[in-house]
Formats: C-alpha cells, structure tokens, sequence
C-alpha cells in the first residue's frame, strides 16, 4: 500500500505534458488578441493624428494665400510640392517662389510635427540664390536633424497639390495612409481631411 500512494503523490504534483500545452496555447492565443488590439488602437491613434495635422497644414496654407495673394508654389519647379510647401510654411518660400532670406515669421504650429525652431538661427542661414534650394534644404535636414518635410504618423510626406491634377481650384493635402502609396486612383487607405 505504501507504494501505490507515493505514486498517487506524484501524479498529482507535476503536469503532464498535454497540460502544459494547453496553457501554452491559451496564453499565445490571448498575447496574438492584445496585439491585435494594440495595432487597431494604434492605428486609429495614427489616422486621427494626421487628420489634425492635415487640418493645420490646410490652415496654414490658407493664412499663406491671406497673407500672399496666392497658395505656395514653385514655378521654376526646382523643389517638390512637399519641399515648396514645408519651406513656404516654415518662412523660407515666399508668393512668387523666390527664397525668402531670413525667413518671415511662420503662423504654423510647427511643435505638432516635431520641428524645433530655436534650432533656426537665420545668422548661420546660407547665402544662396533659389538655384542653390539644395543647399538650404541640406542645411535644414541637419539643422533640424530630419528630412525638410511634413511626414505623417507613418513616416510618410504630405502629399500637397498646387495646381490640383484633377483640375480643381486650389489645392489639396493628404496622406498616403498607412501602405504609403498611391496609384492613378486613390487607394483606400489614403486619408483626407474633411
């Protein structure tokens, strides 16, 4: 008799290896949700972010055509539309795309997009014309330690439109949305703010 309890010990002692498994199973299966749950939080978190940068970017342009008579534009076409409208929201474009040196007061909350202008000490601006835009831009990506650009919560660049492609008047602002593309048609991703 004296056996057969010790053996009745140890099987109630350990688990066997089905037992395990199954915790194991169980626990995966509630780590695989929470992340799940995590990245649609996130993701939701990142939309709603670049719909309230859109809407300031949208504002800002809006108080440039106030203040300017027109939308920032380069005619001369030696910046992007993106490089246009960040050195034009930061005061370094002005109206008839011209280099504006120094720059003139910005209205833009620039702070929203991680852009420290106490780092902008126009003493230490470059002298350049607006054929030498790479250089103020090479100046800005280190002075500022990141790529002269509004990007969106996934790293993208603002798509911004001046003249529309579509042909409407005025212009237009959005993000690539999560996939950062776009194709002839938007994609379904793309976001724009209302």
């Amino acid at each position: 008799m004296g056996k057969e309890s010790g053996l009745k010990i140890q099987k109630k002692i350990g688990y066997s290896l089905l037992e395990l498994l199954v915790t194991l199973g169980i626990i995966g299966i509630l780590l695989s949700l929470l992340f799940v749950g995590f990245s649609y939080v996130q993701e939701k978190q990142n939309t709603k972010q670049a719909l309230i940068e859109m809407a300031v970017l949208q504002s800002g342009i809006i108080s440039y055509e106030a203040d300017f008579g027109n939308y920032p534009n380069c005619p001369e076409k030696i910046c992007t539309p993106g490089e246009c409208l960040f050195l034009s929201m930061l005061g370094f474009h002005n109206a008839e795309g011209n280099l504006e040196l120094p720059p003139y007061p910005t209205t833009l909350p620039v702070e929203l997009f991680g852009f420290d202008q106490a780092k902008l000490d126009t003493a230490e601006i470059p002298e350049l014309s607006h054929n030498d835009g790479d250089s103020l831009k090479l100046w800005l990506a280190q002075t500022l330690e990141q790529d002269p650009s509004f990007l969106d919560p996934w790293g993208n660049e603002y798509q911004y439109e001046y003249p529309r492609q579509d042909d409407v008047r005025g212009f237009r602002v959005y993000s690539l949305g999560p996939d950062g593309r776009t194709g002839d048609q938007f994609s379904k991703d793309d976001l724009f703010p209302n």
